[in-house]
This record gives C-alpha cells, sequence and structure tokens, in this order.
C-alpha cells in the first residue's frame, strides 16, 4: 500500500514538475515523507525519476536553452552535492528538512512581490552560486530544483526557457549526485528498487502531461505558480519535520 500511495504521489508531482519545469521534488519530497519513507530513501528515488525524466525535456527544449547558465548550475552543484551528501549521513533528519522548509519560504516570500517588476541586471557567477546550493539542497532533500529556479524567477526567464534549462540541470547533477551518494554509502537500494521501477512509468507519463500545459500558460502565472509551490513545499516541509 505504501509503494501503491507513493506512485500516486509520483504521478501527480510529475504532472506538477512537467508544467513548471522544477516542482516534482518540491512537491514528492513532503508528501512522500508523511507516507512515512525516510529522507535517505525520498533522496535517491526522486534525484533518479528527476534525473530520468527530465532526458526528454532537455531534448524537446533544447533549442530554448541558455547553455551558459545551465553549465554554471551544473558545475556550481557539484561541490554543493558533495557536501549535502555529507549533512545526509551526519545530520539529523529533523534538523535538515526544518532549515530546509524555512529557508525555502523565505526565499519565495522575497520573490513574489517581484514577479512583475522588470529583470534586474544579471549577476555575475550567479548561476554556479545557485547550482552550488541547489546541489547541496538535492543531495540533503532533494529539493535541487530551489535555488536555480529562484534565479530564473529573478532574471524574468520565459517558461520554455526554464524548461529546457533545468531539465539539461536535472539530467546531468542528478546523476553526478546518485554518484555522489553512493560514494558516500547514503544510496538506498530500496529506492532504486522496486520504487523506482514502479513509480518510472507513472512518473513520465506525468511529466509529459505536464509540459504540454506549461509552455502555454501566461509568463506572469507561470512565475507566480512557481513560487507559490516553493512556499508551499517549503511551509510542509518545515512542518513534517
Amino acid at each position: 500500500m505504501d509503494l501503491l500511495a507513493g506512485g500516486l504521489v509520483v504521478l501527480a508531482a510529475s504532472f506538477l514538475g512537467g508544467v513548471t519545469g522544477f516542482g516534482y521534488s518540491l512537491v514528492a519530497t513532503p508528501l512522500l515523507l508523511i507516507l512515512g519513507f525516510d529522507l535517505p530513501f525520498v533522496v535517491t528515488v526522486n534525484l533518479a525519476l528527476a534525473c530520468v525524466t527530465r532526458i526528454p525535456v532537455a531534448v524537446r527544449f533544447r533549442s530554448d536553452a541558455k547553455r551558459g547558465r545551465a553549465i554554471g548550475l551544473i558545475a556550481g552543484s557539484v561541490p554543493g552535492l558533495w557536501l549535502g551528501a555529507v549533512v545526509l549521513t551526519t545530520v539529523d533528519d529533523s534538523t535538515i528538512k526544518l532549515c530546509a522548509g524555512l529557508v525555502v519560504m523565505a526565499a519565495a516570500v522575497l520573490l513574489w512581490r517581484a514577479v512583475t517588476e522588470p529583470p534586474p541586471r544579471e549577476l555575475p557567477g550567479a548561476p554556479i552560486a545557485a547550482g552550488f546550493a541547489g546541489g547541496f539542497l538535492g543531495a540533503a532533500t532533494s529539493l535541487n530544483g530551489v535555488a536555480p529556479v529562484l534565479l530564473l524567477a529573478r532574471d524574468k526567464a520565459a517558461p520554455r526557457s526554464v524548461l529546457a534549462d533545468l531539465a539539461l540541470y536535472f539530467v546531468a547533477s542528478n546523476a553526478i549526485g546518485l554518484a555522489v551518494l553512493l560514494a558516500q554509502g547514503a544510496l538506498d537500494t530500496d529506492a532504486v528498487f522496486p520504487a523506482f521501477l514502479l513509480w518510472l512509468p507513472g512518473s513520465l507519463a506525468g511529466n509529459w502531461a505536464g509540459t504540454a500545459v506549461g509552455p502555454r500558460l501566461p509568463e506572469t502565472g507561470f512565475r507566480r505558480l512557481t513560487l507559490a509551490i516553493v512556499f508551499f513545499a517549503g511551509a510542509v516541509t518545515a512542518l513534517t519535520a
């Protein structure tokens, strides 16, 4: 029954992930934790599912990608992934979840009012910094989309560009993250089999449906939906710590 309930959560989260380009882990992580799966399990299965399901998105929207930004996100995530894996294996789960939830909520609130303002000047090195933060949160909590999407929201990136850049980031960074977890002894084998194999078809279907909807949303509405999901996920993560 836990695997069935988890599969339904993954299906719904994958649809939202397809719509927004990043929302999968933000929705799946707190709900899977509520169902009773432990944090290493959730981190492992979410990184694996998001990696595989984003491959078709990266191919589909490759012409909309801002490759320099995507490469910066990926490169910055590598040291963050290593540090996050260390935290996952040494710090209490409840402490990790509470801190991550509070940080996510604060960031979403700060950016909400800026959605309709003109895009600010680009910050040198911002993708690398956002990638580092994303990698850290990814290995520690699987919330690796938070920092990159906040950067994209700040830069007022178009929905198709958001989908493309984040897809490239998730495919590469999550694959590296799984390798780091394995090296650190934090990879949960039960999350790979049977959970990943059982949940993958529903995740692919939900993601495909979501990507058909996301690019059609108005840009302002798309950004507000993105930040609302970020805030909600942060609140649920903190409350379930």
